[in-house]
C-alpha cells in the first residue's frame, strides 16, 4: 500500500518540498521521470531521487514512495514526518476531535456531525470577516465570510475518538530563496493565525479565571460572533468535549507554531466564550475623536528600531475625557516611528495629539483607526 496517494496535488507538493530544501532538477533523457539531486558535499557525495513526470504513469505511486524514503533517509527524518509535511505542504489544517465524557466512539450521530460541520464553516467565515474588519461585534458578516469558507476544504476524518479536518490551501507567492527574502503572508494564513490567537487567549482566560484576555484580544483573536459560534458548536455536541488543533503548512513559517498546543473546549471554556460574547456585544463605540495629553504608560513588545516591518505592538496609554468630568485611560497603538516620537515626547514632557475611534471591550479602552498623530510642542 502506498504511503502517499499518487495524485497530482501530492506530486506537486513532493516536488516543491524537495526543491525548497535544495534539491535541484537535472536534465534526463527519459521524459517519464524527473531527476532531482542535492548539492554535492565536500567529498562530492550527493543524494538522488526520481519522481514521475505525471501521476498517469503506471508506476507513479512506487516512484513517489521511493523518493519519500530516500528524502527521509537523507534528512535523517522519520517517514511519518516527511509524509505528513508533504500531505499538508500547501495548506493549514484545523482539526476538531470529539470526546465523550466517558468512553470513546469511532462515529458521531449524523445530526451532531452535520451541525458541527455547518457551524465550523460559519466560524471560519466569521474569522475571515473579523480579520478584515476587526470589531468587537458585527450584525452581519460581509461577502468575504462565505468566500473564505468556500475556499476551505473538508479533509478526511481521522481516528482517535472522532475527528474532523478543515483544510485551508495557502496562496503563497514564490520568492527567491535568499536570506531575508520572506514570502508575503497570505490572507488564509492570517485568518488561521487569528483562530489560533483566539484559542490561546481563551485558554489564558480560563487559566486566569478572567474575561479580560478575551475582551482585550478581539483585534487579533475572537469577536463576539466567533465566541458565540464556538459555544454553539459545544452546545450541539451533546455532552462531548472538543479538542481544537492546528497544523501549519511547512512552506510558510509562523510565530504561532512555537507556542501552539491543542486547546480542549469544555464546560469552563463554554462559560467564558458566552460571557465574552455578551461583553463584546455591549462594547461601546464613539465617533472619530481627538485624544490629546501627556503619555502615562509606554509599552512595546520589541524595540521599535528593530521592528522594521511593524510586526509587534507599540502602545502608549493616555488620559481621555470621554465625558465632562469623567476621565479614563485609553490605549493607543502606534507605528514604530510614531512610538519613537512618543518616547521622545514623554522624556521631554510634551503632549501628544491623535485622532481615532475609541472602543471599549470590558474595562479596556482602545483607540482604533488612529490618524493624524502629532507631538504638541506647547501645551
Amino acid at each position: 500500500m502506498s504511503m502517499l496517494p499518487p495524485t497530482s496535488a501530492v506530486l506537486n507538493n513532493l516536488r516543491t518540498y524537495l526543491t525548497s530544501r535544495g534539491w535541484q532538477r537535472i536534465p534526463h533523457p527519459n521524459a517519464r521521470i524527473e531527476i532531482l539531486r542535492t548539492t554535492p558535499d565536500k567529498t562530492g557525495d550527493y543524494a538522488l531521487v526520481s519522481i514521475p513526470s505525471s501521476v498517469e504513469l503506471s508506476d507513479a505511486g512506487d516512484l513517489i514512495d521511493e523518493a519519500v524514503r530516500l528524502a527521509a533517509d537523507y534528512e535523517k527524518a522519520t517517514l511519518e514526518r516527511v509524509v505528513d509535511q508533504i500531505l499538508r505542504w500547501d495548506r493549514d489544517i484545523l482539526r476538531m476531535r470529539f470526546f465523550k465524557m466517558l468512553g470513546g466512539e469511532d462515529t458521531l450521530p449524523l445530526e451532531v456531525a452535520a451541525e458541527s460541520i455547518s457551524s465550523i464553516r460559519e466560524f471560519i467565515g466569521y474569522a475571515a470577516y473579523t480579520h478584515t474588519n476587526p470589531q468587537p461585534y458585527f450584525d452581519k458578516a460581509g461577502a468575504i465570510s462565505a468566500e473564505f469558507a468556500n475556499h476551505c476544504l473538508f479533509g478526511h476524518t481521522f481516528p482517535g475518538s472522532f475527528g474532523l479536518k478543515i483544510e485551508c490551501p495557502l496562496d503563497v507567492t514564490p520568492v527567491l530563496p535568499l536570506e531575508g527574502n520572506e514570502p508575503q503572508v497570505p490572507l488564509e494564513r492570517q485568518v488561521f493565525e487569528r483562530v489560533a490567537n483566539g484559542l490561546v487567549t481563551l485558554r489564558e482566560s480560563v487559566a486566569n479565571d478572567s474575561l479580560d484576555p478575551l475582551l482585550a484580544g478581539y483585534r487579533t483573536g475572537f469577536s463576539a460572533n466567533m465566541c458565540r459560534k464556538l459555544a454553539q458548536i459545544y452546545e450541539r455536541a451533546d455532552g462531548r468535549r472538543i479538542e481544537y488543533d492546528i497544523s501549519w503548512s511547512p512552506q510558510l513559517r509562523t510565530a504561532c507554531e512555537a507556542v501552539w498546543r491543542p486547546v480542549v473546549f469544555e464546560g469552563r471554556a463554554y462559560d467564558f466564550t458566552r460571557g465574552a460574547a455578551s461583553e463584546l456585544e455591549r462594547a461601546q463605540k464613539f465617533p472619530d475623536s481627538l485624544i490629546e495629553g501627556r503619555i502615562v504608560v509606554l509599552k512595546s513588545e520589541m524595540p521599535p528600531g528593530l521592528d522594521a516591518q511593524a510586526e509587534f505592538e507599540h502602545i502608549i496609554t493616555m488620559f481621555w475625557e470621554r465625558e465632562q468630568g469623567q476621565t479614563v485611560k485609553i490605549r493607543v497603538p502606534l507605528s514604530p516611528q510614531q512610538y519613537i516620537q512618543a518616547c521622545d515626547a514623554h522624556k521631554e514632557g510634551k503632549a501628544i495629539r491623535v485622532f481615532g475611534v475609541p472602543e471599549k471591550a470590558g474595562k479596556f479602552w482602545t483607540l482604533t483607526k488612529a490618524h493624524d498623530f502629532a507631538v504638541v510642542e506647547r501645551h
